[in-house]
């Protein structure tokens, strides 16, 4: 079993949100993403459980998220796609990787898409 801040150093800090034309914006994942929670204290938020699985195309992390706010659990799936793009200039490079963070309620419904990391 993986402790707290093992799980916590594998949350990146920020996700990004796209803005259309008008650039992207960064977002704290330090949150709850429950719905009615306002939570934004990194220090009430308990990572507890971590779930991996990779294939040829992407590498997807589910981690279980305990909110000492609101009592409810939520779930970060962070999910890498590993083959976005490659290299125009040069073949040996490696391929450019895409990473997605969205938000799932303990019933693992999709609360919808994060952002970007």
């Amino acid at each position: 079993m993986t402790n707290e801040e093992d799980l916590r150093d594998e949350i990146p800090s920020y996700a990004y949100i796209s803005l259309a034309r008008r650039g992207m914006e960064k977002i704290s994942l330090d949150q709850c993403f429950l719905k009615n929670c306002d939570n934004n204290d990194s220090k009430l938020l308990e990572p507890f459980k971590k779930e991996e699985f990779e294939n040829d195309k992407e590498q997807v992390q589910k981690i279980f998220i305990k909110c000492k706010k609101c009592g409810g659990t939520f779930i970060l799936k962070l999910k890498t796609i590993k083959y976005v793009a490659k290299s125009t200039k040069d073949s040996d490079e490696e391929p450019l990787s895409m990473g997605l963070v969205y938000a799932l309620d303990e019933d693992e419904n999709n609360l919808g898409h994060i952002g970007y990391f």
